[in-house]
């Protein structure tokens, strides 16, 4: 049985070297390929395939917002690409129903194996992976928590982010308590850069239930 993959991913190097390694596997055909989100949807929704390679980091968007969107439909297996560990992002696929999490630094081999055992209805995390996302604990942001995170990463000041939501200042720094406890962290400075470092807006938000003012 030949495993059908399409891969999700904008960076030509990382395409191309898949490319060249599959074909070396017979039971392996890449039947589509995709820079962005909006390709992806396109080629997933015109190609019938078996496993996904999904990248994180898209032009238009998170890979993680197709993971969301598959979560409850019946469909490929999906194997998420990273450059890096990241405990929120592995915490956000096992959440949203990925079947892997892979290192693009990884080996063939292990690639291999891996499109072959979720294909075949498995999973394939590693032990390190699985206590990364227990650590984590991923819980989605809110819209508004989103909002703040952003002014706080473009350099407003809480008065400026207040007058963007139409919130009080306090209702602002009430935010920026909750997040600093969250994250472990104390200043606006340390939270900016955890933001950046972890890449969390790029993860998807939950909807905020009411406006709190």
């Amino acid at each position: 049985m030949t495993v059908r993959v399409v891969l999700v991913d904008d960076h030509p190097i990382v395409i191309s070297g898949i490319r060249a390694a599959l074909p070396k596997e017979p039971s392996i055909e890449v039947v589509g390929q995709a820079g962005s989100l909006a390709e992806a949807r396109h080629v997933l929704s015109t190609t019938p395939c078996d496993v996904v390679l999904l990248d994180l980091r898209l032009p238009d968007g998170s890979g993680i917002e197709l993971l969301d969107e598959y979560r409850d439909l019946e469909g490929p297996a999906f194997l998420v690409l990273s450059s890096f560990l990241n405990e929120e992002y592995v915490s956000a696929a096992v959440a949203l129903g990925a079947s892997g999490f892979l290192l693009k630094t990884g080996p063939v081999d292990e690639l291999i194996a891996s499109i072959n055992q979720v294909a075949g209805g498995g999973l394939s995390f590693t032990a390190d992976q699985l206590r990364a996302s227990r650590r984590a604990v991923w819980a989605p942001l809110t819209e508004r928590e989103h909002h703040v995170l952003r002014g706080v990463l473009a350099g407003r000041s809480n008065d400026e982010i207040a007058g963007d939501l139409t919130v009080s200042r306090k209702t602002v720094e009430a935010y920026l308590s909750r997040l600093f406890a969250r994250f472990g962290v104390i200043t606006r400075t340390e939270l900016a850069v955890y933001v950046e470092r972890e890449q969390l807006l790029d993860l998807p938000t939950s909807p905020t239930r009411r406006a709190n003012r």
